[in-house]
């Protein structure tokens, strides 16, 4: 599960940068030169990207063309749903960890009745050879 894991948070980290990056460039693309924009700058595109992408949304920095705010609302789906991934992505790791431990406990609960059903078992027997013993004693 570690390299599954590793390979996930990977793919997330790598496919977050991407959006921040294409979504910086698509936002400044548009905005930079709107009459009363607020995103002039490639820092400032990326500042909003990440805020948008983390769902934080300071306000400090939008969108004033009709374009920049379809940009920043494709962003913003994209952004719930690299987000869904790493919450799924941790629910099925704990999930599994539980499932793990909850074996591994069973496992470890049942020997010691497995042993005492086998010794119960030779007790049994034990006893039976000692009632047929008794009888063969007790016959005529």
């Amino acid at each position: 599960m570690k390299h599954c894991a590793a390979g996930v948070v990977t793919y997330v980290a790598a496919s977050a940068a991407l959006l921040v990056f294409v979504g910086a460039l698509a936002v400044l693309d548009v905005e930079q030169s709107a009459p009363d924009a607020k995103i002039l700058t490639f820092g400032d595109a990326v500042w909003w990207a990440v805020a948008t992408i983390t769902t934080v949304g300071y306000g400090d920095m939008y969108p004033v063309t009709p374009l920049g705010r379809m940009v920043a609302a494709a962003l913003m789906m994209s952004g719930i749903a690299v987000l869904g991934v790493v919450t799924a992505s941790i629910a099925s790791w704990l999930v599994q960890r539980v499932e793990e431990t909850s074996v591994a406990a069973a496992e470890s609960a049942e020997q010691p009745v497995l042993t005492e059903v086998g010794e119960l078992a030779a007790e049994v027997a034990a006893l039976r050879r000692e009632i047929a013993e008794l009888r063969r004693d007790l016959a005529p």
